[in-house]
């Protein structure tokens, strides 16, 4: 019986099950690699995913027309590159980023930065207050649609955004091809409602 068990065994090790007639017939052999393959990249392209960049498709209307342009003609949506290294930090008026939701932490949306901490805002409805401040650690978001108050779900609606929801700078648009490049935020003129640095905030109460 120990012999039969040990038999049993030895016939079971990979060396002789890839030695097997089954596994030399190229298909099964190319399918066996390419699945040792997949298993192995796998939890390095999650890491990746997770930790450094990724794409992005833009959804609804909030971002028209800087982002999705055609969203009034066709069901394409933009996709855009996101870098998420170190998404905190070197954060300016005008970058575009990629967030979680306030309301809900399992979506995830893209949104224009238009004021930094100690920077006064003049809201837009239904922001409750007519004015607000950029308390610390915080940004202030909002979309580009020209009907903001009815088309984007921003800071008008939830307040001031904590930095610690920020996933990573939209970088680029990838799709589709006609306007696939670079995004160019460093054109942002500024918005006439914000008031910079209204409350100087010390640099040791800075959120880096």
């Amino acid at each position: 019986m120990p012999a039969l068990r040990a038999s049993l065994l030895s016939s079971l090790r990979p060396s002789h099950l890839f030695r097997s007639p089954f596994f030399r017939r190229p298909l099964v052999r190319t399918t066996f690699l390419t699945l040792g393959f997949v298993a192995t990249c796998a939890p390095i392209a999650i890491f990746l995913n997770d930790n450094f960049a990724q794409l992005m498709w833009v959804n609804g209307p909030s971002m028209y027309p800087f982002l999705n342009t055609d969203y009034n003609s066709t069901t394409t949506k933009d996709v855009v590159f996101v870098n998420m290294w170190n998404p905190w930090k070197g954060l300016k008026r005008g970058m575009v980023v990629a967030l979680w939701s306030p309301y809900n932490p399992e979506h995830m949306m893209v949104k224009r930065i238009i004021a930094l901490e100690g920077d006064e805002v003049i809201t837009k409805r239904p922001y409750p207050l007519k004015k607000a401040i950029v308390p610390t650690g915080h940004v202030w978001v909002e979309g580009e649609h020209p009907e903001n108050t009815r088309k984007s779900l921003d800071s008008n609606t939830y307040g001031p955004v904590a930095k610690s929801l920020i996933v990573g700078k939209v970088r680029a648009v990838v799709w589709p091809w006609a306007k696939a490049g670079v995004i160019q935020w460093q054109d942002y003129r500024g918005s006439p409602r914000v008031q910079q640095d209204k409350h100087v905030i010390p640099d040791q109460y800075h959120f880096e």
